[in-house]
């Protein structure tokens, strides 16, 4: 196998693509923050799915430490094996199977000079007590990077749908598209995973905490410069893709990069103590 190529170990051929997709774009998104660490650092990938994310980074800092978190729970079973693999192939990577809230609370966990999340937030338990968790985790000067959507925009990424008064109202009023995806993503209960974590609610939490926070206003930019380099994104988001790309034919597009962070659909947090 490629050693550049870590979805190699994943069977089946959708998946592959999605997977190689998204770590493609958590590469991209964390790279800066990567290459500007000093050799020795350690970092910490919460919701590492099937490690691909962190082989990649492996490949491109050999001189830093990398440790995953990801508990593999229901739905994720089928990427144990692929998991597994990395972690056995890559060379500087540790996997734990533990999810973050009670990470670390064992002396000698140690302290990471960058902790990072790609689409997991969203799906936590309580998104509040992962983001104490983890701050918790920094060493002095340490950096954390949360990327997920951000719910205060009325718009459901994974299924492609509009939020209709409320999560509630919604499930109801699509209940036929959600139960069709979770089927064919084989991702039971997906829906039942969303927390509807929005910008505003982290920005309280972090000032509540005494906790410095800004929001990556380049991010929806970015997003919509996806749609026309990554295919497999595009697919997912389903009409809202050719609304998006309507918009960038019109240059309203633009408006994004004056667009107040709340009220974005996607989040880039940068949170550091």
């Amino acid at each position: 196998m490629p050693i550049d190529e870590p979805e190699s170990f994943i069977e089946d051929v959708g998946e592959r693509a999605r997977i190689r997709a998204e770590a493609g774009f958590g590469l991209r998104e964390i790279r800066d923050e990567i290459e500007r660490l000093p050799a020795g650092a350690r970092v910490l990938e919460i919701g590492c799915g099937t490690g691909c994310l962190l082989a990649r980074l492996s490949v491109l800092r050999p001189d830093l430490a990398f440790e995953g978190l990801e508990p593999i729970g229901k739905g994720f079973a089928k990427f144990e094996h692929a998991l597994t693999q990395v972690a056995e192939s890559y060379r500087g990577i540790r996997i734990h199977r533990a999810p973050i809230e009670g990470f670390g609370l064992e002396p000698g966990a140690g302290e990471f000079d960058l902790v990072f999340s790609v689409n997991v937030f969203e799906h936590l338990t309580d998104w509040r007590q992962a983001l104490d968790r983890s701050v918790a985790l920094l060493s002095p000067g340490g950096r954390m990077l949360v990327l997920c959507p951000n719910y205060a925009f009325p718009y459901e990424s994974h299924f492609g749908i509009p939020i209709v008064l409320g999560p509630g109202p919604t499930r109801a009023l699509f209940r036929r598209r959600i139960e069709r995806l979770e089927r064919e993503l084989d991702a039971a209960s997906l829906w039942d995973s969303l927390n509807f974590i929005t910008i505003p609610a982290v920005r309280r939490h972090c000032r509540a905490r005494g906790v410095s926070v800004t929001f990556d206003r380049g991010i929806m930019e970015r997003m919509l410069a996806r749609l026309d380099n990554d295919p497999e994104f595009a697919r997912r988001q389903g009409a809202m893709a050719n609304v998006a790309r309507l918009l960038v034919r019109m240059r309203i597009a633009r408006l994004l990069q004056v667009m107040p962070a709340d009220i974005a659909p996607y989040m880039k947090a940068v949170i550091h103590i």
